[in-house]
C-alpha cells in the first residue's frame, strides 16, 4: 500500500523511520465520523424494530442501556480514541499526487498487514493478561456501499454489547478493585471505533484508501500535538524483530517501543512534478545513510 506525502516529509519519514498517525477527529473528511455514528444509530434503528423479545433463543437486550453505551463510545471518537495513517492501494494515482503529494511528493510502499508499533514510553501499567485485544492495532479497509456500513455498524453494535455483558460477569466473578472486566469493554469499545472510522462516503471510492488505525491508546505520553493545528497524532515505526513481517504473534506484544526503527518501505515512487534524476540521487544517497 502506497502513503502519498510532500516533497519535505518524504526526507523526515525516512531520517525519523516514523510515520504519523493522526486523530480521525482532525481527518480530511469532517463528515465521515458523522456518516459512521449515524449508520451505527440506524443500524440500532432496524435492530430494535425487528427484534423478536418472544423468541426463546433471543437474548434479551435493554435497547435503552445499549443506546447508552453506544452514545458514550462515539463521543469517545473525537477525544484522541482513534488515530489513523492512511494510504492508497494504487501506486500512482494522479488525484493522490494532486491532493496529498501536490504533484512534487512522493509515494511510500510499505507491505500490507505489517506491525507498525507506537513510538513513545512503555506504559508504567503491567500487562493485564495475554489478550491480543488489548494491543490495538488494526488495518481498516475502507467501506463505501450503505448496505455494508450498516451490516459492519450492525457488528459494532454487538462489539458493544458483548463487551459490556463479558466486562460485568467477568466483574462479578472477581473483587471490584480488580477491575478485569475493562480488558472486554475495551475490546468492544475499539470494536466500534474501528468499524466506524471505517466507514466513508461513497464518493471517496477512487482514492481505494486502506487504513492503518491505533485505537484507545490508554498511555498519554505516546501522543503528541500537533505544531500547526489542534488535533494530536501518534508516531509510529518499525517493528524491532523483523519490520516486513506480518505474522504478529512473532514480534513482542509491547504496545510502545521507546525508540523507532527501520520502517518496512519496500519502494518509493517519484512524483511526476519532480526532476527524476535529481531526486533518485537524492533519495537513494538519504535511504543509505539511513540504514535502508
Amino acid at each position: 500500500v502506497w502513503h502519498y506525502t510532500k516533497h519535505d516529509v518524504v526526507e523526515k519519514i525516512i531520517a525519523n523511520h516514523e510515520l504519523w498517525a493522526a486523530d480521525v477527529a482532525g481527518l480530511n473528511d469532517a463528515t465521515e465520523l458523522n456518516l459512521g455514528n449515524r449508520r451505527v444509530k440506524q443500524a440500532l434503528k432496524v435492530m430494535k424494530k425487528g427484534w423478536n423479545h418472544h423468541d426463546d433463543t433471543a437474548p434479551e437486550i435493554d435497547f435503552e442501556e445499549l443506546h447508552e453505551s453506544l452514545e458514550a463510545a462515539g463521543g469517545r471518537l473525537y477525544h484522541g480514541s482513534a488515530f489513523v495513517t492512511c494510504f492508497s492501494s494504487e501506486p500512482d494515482d494522479t488525484e493522490q499526487w494532486q491532493k496529498y503529494a501536490l504533484a512534487d511528493g512522493f509515494a511510500v510502499a510499505i507491505p500490507r498487514d505489517v506491525y507498525l508499533p507506537v513510538v513513545g514510553v512503555h506504559s508504567p501499567v503491567p500487562p493485564r493478561g495475554p489478550y491480543i485485544e488489548e494491543f490495538p492495532f488494526r488495518w481498516l479497509d475502507l467501506v463505501f456501499n450503505k448496505p455494508e456500513q450498516l451490516e459492519l455498524a450492525t457488528r459494532a453494535i454487538w462489539e458493544i454489547r458483548n463487551g459490556e455483558e463479558e466486562g460485568a460477569y467477568i466483574d462479578a466473578r472477581h473483587d471490584a478493585g480488580d477491575d478485569f472486566g475493562s480488558i472486554f469493554r475495551d475490546h468492544g469499545s475499539s470494536g466500534y471505533v474501528d468499524a466506524v472510522a471505517s466507514i466513508k462516503n461513497r464518493h471517496f471510492y477512487r482514492e481505494r484508501e486502506v487504513r492503518y488505525a491505533v485505537t484507545r491508546p490508554d498511555n498519554s505520553a505516546a501522543i503528541h500535538s500537533n505544531p500547526t493545528g489542534p488535533h494530536t497524532h501518534l508516531r509510529i515505526t518499525g517493528a524491532k524483530l523483523d519490520p516486513f513481517s506480518t505474522a504478529w504473534e512473532k514480534q513482542d506484544p509491547d504496545y510502545y517501543q521507546a525508540e523507532p526503527s527501520n520502517l518496512p518501505i519496500r519502494a518509493i515512487r517519484v512524483g511526476p512534478g519532480n526532476d527524476f534524476a535529481a531526486e533518485k540521487v537524492r533519495l537513494r544517497r538519504l535511504l543509505d545513510a539511513k540504514g535502508y
